[in-house]
């Protein structure tokens, strides 16, 4: 891609002082929330600070992830599969990620697999949401509905007052075409320099010829209900049981908008971070949110992708509408041109994750040699997959010294440059 072709929207989104991390002790609640999350060994157990010396990157579930950051801490979606009342399979409850205190949550896209819970922890935390435009006002009308909730107001830690507000940035134009604005936000400034923009949500398309049919069931451990009871769900049904509430980001505009972030650290050996929950088809260029996309709409994709700073770690899902036809193909285009260290995965159905880490890892080697026009993606270049399963996974925090040399790259400081100034 000509980059002088890309947009660069350099949107200061709430610049925010490193200062004020050391403002004060954080609550009992809080310290305890952050130690459960990140690791007692990383929390300081009088302030509750996160070590500043550190990214910690703690699982929540599905495609939602905890982060500290140089002691920034915020969220990678905000859904939390089988979440109940009471701790249980899910080792944590919603009062814990409101006791967190994240200053920001990124959000992909507006599903309600992503997007749910993301309004109350707003409400309650003062969290800032990145989400696109469209999800926005989705998340409007679900802190409107949230407010005329009988069965919130009447319980002291779930009542919303009515004059609540949250702080939701559009982010990227609304209805824009992905891939042709890149945002700088600063909410993470001075320690990390956020770059998003839009992408393709997954989608089922023809079979690749090149790679032929690879047909994908989801087969999840039949043993998974009596190995992991379920205890009460939070998400109330009919009737509605005590302690239930209803967190959801409910239907509207900005479902299947993508938006893919990159975060950038200042300083040491500038440790990178990718999020992607979604990935389309970046070989004909189509998403359910882009339906009537091109193959230059996934080319300028993976441009786009390639120029970024190199990634150090990406969180990043395995699941696609497009395993019913060509089964980790998108993926494994996805990574072979942000070409990650680390690659941490998400987003399989619950009891098979295990099937899905084994059929990328597959899909890699199918499409190790060159073929036809993909150029190949040679195994010394593959990233380490870090599989995660639930909910074994959850809450094990994963912890990046920021100055090991591991992360060293010449090639980092020109593009923080283009993209982060």
């Amino acid at each position: 891609m000509k980059r002088k072709a890309l947009v660069l929207a350099l949107a200061a989104l709430g610049m925010t002082s490193i200062g004020s991390l050391a403002l004060a002790a954080e609550t009992p609640d809080t310290i305890a929330a952050r130690q459960k999350i990140f690791g007692f060994e990383n929390v300081d157990p009088k302030t509750g600070q996160v070590d500043r010396e550190k990214v910690v990157f703690s699982w929540l579930g599905h495609m939602s992830g905890a982060v500290s950051m140089g002691g920034r801490i915020f969220m990678l979606d905000t859904y939390v599969p089988r979440l109940e009342v009471a701790p249980g399979r899910t080792p944590f409850v919603i009062k814990d990620l409101v006791d967190l205190k994240p200053e920001a949550a990124f959000v992909g896209h507006g599903h309600s697999d992503h997007a749910d819970n993301a309004v109350f922890i707003a409400a309650k935390t003062g969290a800032t949401l990145y989400m696109t435009p469209e999800a926005c006002q989705t998340a409007q009308k679900a802190l409107a509905r949230m407010k005329s909730d009988a069965f919130m107001q009447a319980d002291p830690f779930y009542s919303i007052p009515e004059g609540t507000s949250i702080n939701c940035v559009g982010t990227t134009t609304t209805g824009s075409v992905p891939g042709t604005e890149v945002i700088k936000i600063d909410k993470l400034e001075p320690v990390a320099c956020v770059v998003a923009f839009r992408a393709l949500h997954s989608v089922s398309v023809d079979v690749d010829e090149d790679w032929g049919p690879q047909i994908v069931v989801d087969t999840p451990d039949p043993r998974d209900p009596q190995l992991f009871p379920p205890g009460v769900p939070l998400t109330p049904a009919s009737p509605r049981q005590p302690g239930q509430q209803d967190l959801r980001q409910g239907s509207g505009p900005g479902g299947a908008d993508e938006l893919n972030f990159q975060f950038i650290m200042r300083g040491a050996h500038n440790f990178t971070l990718f999020f992607n929950n979604s990935v389309g088809a970046l070989k004909e260029g189509v998403g359910s949110n882009w339906p009537n996309g091109t193959p230059a709409d996934g080319q300028r994709l993976l441009d786009l992708i390639r120029s970024l700073p190199p990634t150090d770690l990406a969180f990043s899902t395995l699941s696609s509408g497009n395993t019913d036809f060509n089964g980790w193909r998108d993926h494994v285009y996805m990574a072979q041109a942000l070409r990650p260290k680390i690659m941490t995965t998400g987003h399989a159905p619950i009891g098979a994750a295990l099937q899905y880490y084994a059929g990328f890892l597959n899909e890699l080697k199918v499409m190790e040699l060159p073929k036809n026009a993909w150029p190949g993606f040679p195994r010394a270049e593959w990233p380490i997959v870090r599989n995660h399963t639930d909910p074994t996974d959850v809450l094990k925090p994963e912890v990046f010294d920021i100055n090991d040399s591991a992360w060293l790259n010449p090639h980092k400081a020109s593009t923080i440059r283009q993209f982060c100034g």
